[in-house]
């Protein structure tokens, strides 16, 4: 029987870990959200990490930013959260309209409040091995739920879908330092279902519905199956989300009906990356607050 990685069930087990973290911390942390627009798909994104973060007990402000000043007003106000002490961290939600520089954008969000690990200083901290180094929080998701599962990477080969800053890119970082042999496919890779069929370990994060199909996998019940894209199917088409919304019909990049029955685990859409996506994000959020107390 296929073992299905559910997201619900080890973010909750996780979640006991950081609410056990809060209470030895002196203060209540602080989170804050910038946002430009009025995106009803970014609403709903943020909501789940303000509820989340109720639960455990975190302040979480929602800053919202009219595109009509441009990005530089998205960039004076957080330049202005940098500087704020009782602000413990701060994410920029995406996605930003489309005119932005979304990379100049995340490298100026401070270093030590960069939860969302975005920034190129980060990321090359994440390159070097640095152990001080945040791993986006999707990209953490990811190897979080393959931990809860007992699914090791190391010796193993790795097909990650995807080369994006936000995801595919740390992944494969981290994987690589963690023993694995990584191959990664974007859209470019004239092979991809060769190298996927003869992995041990498929991660996807191209964000096509159900673009992997049959032909992409053994049929031997040994693969092991992470999707961590979401889109939302309408009746006039499929709109690419970043992350996981509510009230809609969501599918991954894997056929997962027909691929379910070929590999020995898959993490489902909805339910699997994106639960752990939003506690990963918290757990950016704690983990410096934490190092510097314990000091």
């Amino acid at each position: 029987m296929t073992l299905i990685l559910d997201g619900r069930k080890a973010r909750d087990e996780l979640a006991k870990r950081l609410k056990a973290g809060l209470k030895r911390l002196p203060a209540k942390p602080v989170l804050a959200i910038v946002q430009a627009g009025d995106l009803a798909e970014s609403n709903a994104y943020i909501e789940r990490k303000k509820k989340f973060g109720e639960e455990l007990g975190i302040s979480v402000l929602h800053i919202k930013v009219a595109p009509s000043g441009g990005e530089e007003k998205v960039l004076e106000k957080v330049s202005e959260l940098n500087q704020k002490t009782e602000i413990s961290g701060i994410i920029v939600q995406l996605p930003l309209p489309p005119d932005f520089n979304k990379k100049k954008i995340a490298n100026r969000v401070s270093v030590k409040k960069d939860v969302d690990g975005l920034s190129d200083a980060n990321f090359q901290k994440l390159k070097a091995g640095d152990s001080g180094a945040i791993i986006p929080a999707t990209a953490r998701g990811v190897l979080e739920l393959l931990e809860f599962y007992y699914i090791s990477v190391a010796g193993k080969k790795v097909a990650v879908l995807g080369r994006s800053r936000l995801v595919g890119a740390p992944i494969a970082e981290v994987l690589k330092q963690k023993g694995a042999e990584v191959f990664v496919c974007h859209s470019e890779t004239t092979n991809t279902a060769e190298i996927t069929r003869s992995a041990d370990l498929v991660i996807s994060a191209v964000g096509k519905p159900k673009f992997l199909g049959t032909e992409f996998f053994r049929d031997d019940r040994t693969q092991v199956v992470v999707d961590v894209g979401i889109t939302a199917v309408t009746e006039k088409g499929a709109e690419k989300l970043e992350e996981e919304m509510p009230k809609r019909t969501l599918v991954g990049d894997v056929d997962f009906k027909k691929v379910k029955d070929m590999v020995y685990a898959i993490s489902p859409v909805p339910g699997g990356v994106g639960p752990m996506t939003v506690l990963a994000l918290f757990e950016n959020l704690l983990e410096p607050i934490s190092n510097l107390t314990s000091e």
